[in-house]
């Protein structure tokens, strides 16, 4: 089986937010999506999720991230004022504090129902909002390459976003309990390392004709290549509270797939970890975030990960100013200094008890666009 890539020359951005609809006197999730779209005309730019708590806001095709900026806060101010008038908030994090997936409705679309109906309990509790990046890519064995050496960089941009500490009221001890309730359904997790095109063509028809997956859409890894776009999509990320760190992280994202593009084509040896260090390393990124260390090679060594991070950005330093983006760069640093959205809605409740604060908290950040503290 074949897919067509279609090609990009140069290194486009597009971004994907998935956010919570909450009730503003009870804080908990609501189904209110397909009314909000409704309400909204036909505007290609806001999407459906698995559950109707969810709404997708998504980008144009953008050359830079100042475009990106421009074109969702548009965007954002939009639905949130829609969602304003019917009493809701917009939030933005990997999870909510509080609800229950058991209380959400399946959206009305024939394809979520059968996966559903086929998956069971692992599809009925995806309760999780994540944020996705494209970048494109110049051609399909760009992406398959690109995608391997990107592995080992997948923990680090878990870490820095991680923003779901909470699970249906209760504190789970992780900075990103998404991750690890994405990761069981049956084609979620880290990518599968593929030496060209044509494999990873192979791996996806097996699956398509054995009815694994319907198509090629249903691959859910952390990093995937999208050949309608042209594009390495990026899906490890938790959402996070204000645009300004969603928007810093495609930033980062974008610059360290240009970066690797760069070293590909230079033929520069890049490391490859084995899998089982990147699931251990990704397993302490979803524990610890920036406050953790990972393994940085094959014997063993470890690393403090927002050190690693920190020197990431320096390195990537002529990247950022090469794709516009170098004003991001001290938001990413303040986001691998800290604390991160996890530890500021940990310290919301700490303070009060009261995983309704925590919503207030996520409500106050992104709709005044800053970070507070407990």
């Amino acid at each position: 089986m074949e897919f067509e890539f279609n090609s990009s020359p140069e290194p486009t951005l597009g971004v994907e937010i998935e956010l919570q609809l909450v009730d503003r006197e009870t804080r908990a999730l609501t189904s209110a999506a397909a009314e909000l779209i409704d309400s909204s005309g036909d505007v290609g730019w806001l999407k459906e999720e698995l559950l109707q708590s969810t709404i997708e806001i998504n980008s144009e095709v953008c050359a830079d991230i100042g475009e990106a900026e421009a074109d969702l806060g548009v965007k954002l101010e939009w639905v949130r004022e829609r969602a304003r008038q019917r009493g809701l908030a917009l939030i933005s994090a990997g999870t909510h504090p509080f609800s229950r997936w058991e209380d959400q409705e399946v959206s009305e679309d024939e394809r979520y129902h059968r996966l559903v109906d086929k998956v069971q309990w692992p599809a009925r509790r995806m309760l999780i909002f994540g944020l996705h990046v494209h970048v494109g890519v110049p051609d399909a064995e760009s992406a398959i390459q690109i995608i391997n050496h990107l592995e080992p960089w997948l923990p680090h941009l878990l870490a820095l976003s991680a923003s779901s500490p909470f699970w249906e009221g209760k504190d789970t001890g992780l900075a990103s309990c998404r991750s690890k309730i994405f990761e069981t359904l049956p084609t979620a997790g880290l990518p599968y390392r593929h030496e060209s095109w044509k494999e990873f063509e192979q791996l996806v028809g097996a699956l398509i004709r054995s009815e694994g997956i319907e198509s090629i859409r249903e691959v859910w890894w952390d990093v995937r290549p999208h050949p309608g776009f042209g594009t390495v999509e990026v899906r490890v990320c938790d959402a996070m509270p204000t645009m300004g760190e969603n928007l810093a992280v495609a930033a980062l994202v974008q610059a360290l797939i240009v970066f690797l593009q760069g070293q590909i084509n230079e033929g520069v040896t890049l490391p490859i970890l084995h899998p089982r260090i990147v699931t251990e390393n990704k397993w302490r990124a979803a524990r610890y975030s920036m406050e953790g260390t990972t393994i940085v090679d094959g014997d063993g060594a470890q690393r403090p990960i927002a050190e690693t991070m920190e020197r990431l950005l320096e390195d990537l330093a002529p990247v950022f100013d090469r794709l516009g983006s170098a004003a991001q760069v001290p938001l990413l640093q303040r986001m691998v200094r800290g604390p991160s959205s996890y530890a500021r809605q940990r310290r919301v409740f700490e303070k009060t008890g009261d995983t309704s604060a925590v919503v207030d908290a996520l409500i106050l950040e992104g709709e005044s666009g800053q970070p507070t503290e407990a």
